[in-house]
């Protein structure tokens, strides 16, 4: 059975709220507190008991860069919440971990390169994934105290495959002020190496509040499911692919389960953070649960999904042969969704990581296409396929109806 027309419109009509009204929802932005009053509004409307447990956080903004060598200005960018920065100062360079080690950057400049800058360096505090390589590094230049960082970086990869160039650093608690530039620019800037160069970073972090919504249906016995998807952006993307849809279709979702009688409580959580260094969101939430989901029957998490030249992509985690075989089932009764493979870039994992049954949506071209437009200006609506989404609510209610 397909969805209502009435369904089906609030797809649209939510995707359109979200990206095309609201736009960008950076947390600590009021575009951010606009969207989760949105789904804690519509999600109210519906019925559902609501939950609204606030968090600090910090808006970023930057109003101009210079970086000037000899009588050349650079076009650089600074790294998102980078802290201001007016400096002239001898410019160093280091490309290796080995270079790191040994350079004497203390008031200085410094620039780096190649290795260093091949990807972006997870936040010092993330919890669930942090490279020890990153952990080294960040603490390297701690020790080594430039004054200021110069990126210098080719292509994106992975999350950030979209931007040239892209920022290494964006972590509101790494104190070194930072900039980043094309790799074309930086071979000319390094020619000054010895020099004294220029660097101002007319930026600020400015203390903010948002808050995780959440809605709970109850269930009839003891136990949850709980549908998650991130409902925050980066700065400067309308982001209808990551998150817009995500949040669109636990909207619709919960609108199809307003009249739920299942065996398990539903949580419906539109996690805020999950584009921010802090994920303070999802953080919270752990911290409430005490870090224990044993209670927890299957966690659905969205993220990425409606490409217009893909199907819905479904993987799972933690699921045993009979419930991965009962949710294939289901996948075979829709042309627009296949088995996908496994990824860990998003909310599922703080889950998995658990041993809790999971199943992660996105698009099939997730890591082709998806990835390319996320967290850039390109991420808008023209790219979603709204019947796509409509097919993954319904077959979505049928998962959730299977679970015992």
């Amino acid at each position: 059975m397909g969805l209502s027309v009435k369904g089906k419109g609030f797809i649209r009509r939510h995707l359109e709220k979200l990206t095309l009204e609201i736009g960008q929802r950076n947390v600590g932005s009021d575009g951010n507190r606009e969207a989760v009053d949105f789904f804690y509004n519509f999600m109210a409307s519906l019925g559902y008991d609501m939950q609204k447990d606030d968090f600090d956080c910090i808006e970023w903004e930057c109003s101009e860069v210079l970086l000037k060598a000899g009588h050349q200005e650079y076009q650089a960018f600074a790294s998102p919440y980078s802290l201001p920065c007016d400096a002239r100062a001898e410019l160093v360079h280091v490309s290796t971990f080995d270079e790191l080690k040994k350079i004497d950057a203390w008031g200085k400049i410094l620039a780096i390169t190649n290795e260093l800058t091949k990807e972006q360096i997870m936040p010092k505090n993330f919890v669930f994934y942090n490279p020890e390589e990153h952990k080294q590094m960040i603490s390297l230049l701690e020790e080594k105290k430039p004054k200021a960082i110069v990126c210098i970086t080719g292509h994106g990869e992975g999350v950030s495959g979209g931007l040239y160039p892209f920022p290494v650093f964006e972590d509101g608690d790494f104190d070194i002020p930072s900039v980043y530039m094309k790799n074309v620019d930086g071979e000319r800037l390094i020619k000054f190496i010895g020099q004294k160069v220029q660097l101002s970073i007319e930026a600020e972090r400015i203390s903010a509040k948002s808050y995780n919504p959440i809605a709970r249906k109850k269930g009839e016995g003891k136990g949850r499911i709980i549908l998650c998807a991130h409902i925050d952006t980066k700065k400067n993307t309308p982001g209808a692919l990551d998150n817009g849809t995500g949040v669109a279709i636990l909207m619709a979702l919960a609108e199809e389960l307003r009249e739920y009688k299942g065996l398990y409580d539903i949580e419906v959580i539109p996690f805020n953070g999950e584009d921010y260094y802090a994920v303070p969101g999802q953080m919270l939430y752990i911290n409430q649960n005490n870090g224990n989901f044993e209670d927890v029957r299957l966690v659905i998490n969205i993220d990425g999904v409606g490409h217009k030249d893909s199907k819905s992509a479904l993987s799972f985690y933690n699921l045993s042969d009979h419930e991965t075989k009962e949710v294939m089932s289901v996948i075979g009764n829709y042309k627009t969704l296949i088995k996908g493979e496994e990824w860990y870039e998003g909310d599922h994992t703080m889950f998995l990581q658990k041993g809790v049954p999971c199943i992660a949506v996105t698009s099939s071209n997730c890591r082709d296409v998806v990835m390319n437009i996320s967290h850039t200006p390109k991420d808008t609506i023209d790219n979603v396929d709204i019947v796509l989404l409509e097919n993954l609510v319904t077959a979505l209610k049928e998962i959730i109806s299977n679970v015992t």
